[in-house]
């Protein structure tokens, strides 16, 4: 049995208001350090001022979307702009294969 370690990590709350609301679980995308090479990935999302309020330069990867029980929620460290969800939908719909809703 693998021995995970508990680190703490900024995410990317992408579960519904609902969910997040009333749920005993939120399904998150974590980030990375920026870098110019993460950036230009599909799968990766630009979190660099202005797109959010985080203090240090960050990048979404959707290749990691992640469920967690919300007691593991350390805090919140920011928010992001409204177009940053929408690019963080393209990324889900690339990474997981989705079909685009009609």
């Amino acid at each position: 049995m693998a021995n995970w370690t508990r680190k703490t990590r900024t995410c990317v709350v992408v579960s519904n208001d609902i969910a997040n609301r009333f749920g005993q679980a939120l399904t998150v995308v974590p980030t990375q350090r920026y870098t110019p090479e993460r950036a230009r990935r599909a799968y990766m999302v630009d979190l660099r001022r202005p797109r959010s309020t985080l203090d240090d330069a960050r990048v979404a990867n959707a290749s990691m979307v992640m469920t967690y029980d919300r007691s593991r929620v350390a805090s919140r460290a920011g928010r992001v702009a409204g177009d940053v969800l929408r690019l963080l939908d393209e990324a889900l719909y690339l990474h997981l294969g989705l079909s685009r809703p009609s």
